[in-house]
């Protein structure tokens, strides 16, 4: 009754103008809480038909049993146990070109960002120009700025500094992790978001990973390959040591995913076995047998740039893709349990499964694109959670409009966001 009282008056309120929707908007922020029993938000844009957007929100409330439900930027709850939050930061194969844009523009933080890694990036190009280049006058000119951004020099950096750029824009709203993981490369993000080490050094160690590991792809011989395996993760290893090949499971990414790596021709007979047997598989765009024996060359000078950086005490956990449980607060077993990361398989599967087992119950995806959104729910299933992106749109809508959203649906389960900072 409340709600609805609540709701009557907002709509009252509102005339044909902009400037009174978000008048009533900013009064609506001003009355909500988020430790009130009932909590309903709207994410309201210019175009939105309000007669019909209030129709439809109290048919929800009159026939909806659920005690949380959405619809199309409308959310609500009642009595929901939130949990712990966990950030999530996506690695290679997420990036694409302007991702980002919009919160760039909307977060005061991000050209400092953008510049901090364009001083860490020594190329004779800046790292921001191959994420935002010039609008491209045609397909082929598109391809080409895709293929820039894809190679592993460029990716790995430029993923990291578009998360910095999403976890400031969840800052300014109050929204901070209680624990953080990473896949792949995103684990150095998580690192750097869980308090281990300072901008410059995350930069730092961007950079050199990129670097070496697009170099191994280059050493003479077989650098290796990777593939991605549609398939139960229990059945994979057997397919391996039942045909006898020398490859390794690299990503436990969900129950029915994995990626596999070795060498090339390796990699190819396992091609052929899986589609004579009808499994989905397909090999990926990468410069090297990552996460294997193959990638040795780039481990080396890597490790070695880790002793440079100084390892904080922080007291958000940081889960390792290798051991699965949170990095150790000792500096010199943190340095190692990294150092190890580029040639050990990813357990995405454990990361997920231990950081719920210690009371994570809301998962956000901060970095461009909804991959491990996806993982998230696979592996989680039916159990009850709550797993978000920040870039859930992956640039085909507004970035700030998916970020409200993201905003309302943390408020409405309870999370205290500051929703009084919105513009």
């Amino acid at each position: 009754t409340a709600i609805k009282d609540k709701l009557k008056d907002f709509f009252q309120s509102i005339e044909t103008t902009s400037e009174s929707i978000q008048a009533a908007g900013r009064a609506a922020i001003n009355s909500f809480s988020t430790s009130d029993p009932c909590r309903l938000t709207i994410l309201v844009e210019p175009e939105t038909d309000l007669v019909a957007l209030e129709e439809k929100i109290r048919h929800h409330l009159d026939n909806t049993p659920s005690i949380m439900w959405s619809e199309k930027y409308v959310f609500f709850a009642e009595n929901e146990k939130r949990g712990k939050i966990g950030f999530v930061f996506p690695g290679q194969g997420s990036q694409y070109v302007r991702m980002g844009a919009d919160l760039v523009s909307f977060i005061p933080a991000s050209e400092k960002i953008l510049k901090h890694a364009d001083n860490a990036f020594d190329q004779e190009s800046k790292l921001s120009t191959a994420i935002f280049p010039p609008p491209a006058e045609d397909k082929a000119e598109l391809i080409d700025q895709e293929n820039r951004l894809r190679q592993t020099n460029v990716a790995q950096p430029a993923i990291g500094a578009i998360s910095l750029v999403m976890l400031n824009a969840l800052a300014r709203f109050s929204v901070y992790p209680e624990a953080v993981c990473g896949h792949s490369y995103g684990e150095l993000t998580a690192l750097y978001a869980g308090g281990r080490f300072s901008q410059a050094d995350f930069f730092q160690l961007s950079v050199a990973r990129g670097r070496y590991m697009a170099e191994a792809g280059k050493q003479r011989g077989d650098a290796g390959s990777m593939m991605a395996v549609k398939a139960s993760i229990d059945e994979i290893p057997k397919l391996i040591a039942d045909n006898n090949l020398d490859i390794i499971l690299a990503n436990r990414n969900s129950p029915d995913q994995g990626v596999l790596s070795g060498p090339t021709p390796e990699i190819e007979k396992m091609h052929a076995i899986l589609k004579e047997n009808h499994i989905r598989a397909i090999q990926l765009p990468v410069a090297a047998a990552f996460h294997s024996r193959l990638v040795e060359s780039a481990a080396r000078p890597f490790q070695e740039s880790i002793q440079s950086i100084a390892f904080l005490n922080a007291d958000i956990p940081v889960y390792s893709n290798t051991s699965g449980r949170p990095y150790p607060a000792d500096p010199g077993a943190a340095k190692q349990l990294l150092g190890r990361h580029l040639m050990n398989p990813v357990n995405f599967i454990d990361n997920i499964e231990q950081m719920y087992a210690d009371g994570v119950g809301i998962f956000i995806e901060v970095g461009p694109k909804t991959v491990l959104t996806g993982l998230i729910r696979s592996i989680l299933k039916d159990r009850q959670h709550t797993a978000i992106a920040v870039d859930a749109s992956s640039g085909k809508r507004s970035g700030v409009r998916d970020l409200g959203a993201v905003l309302c649906k943390l408020a409405t389960i309870g999370y205290p966001v500051d929703l009084s900072s919105w513009r």
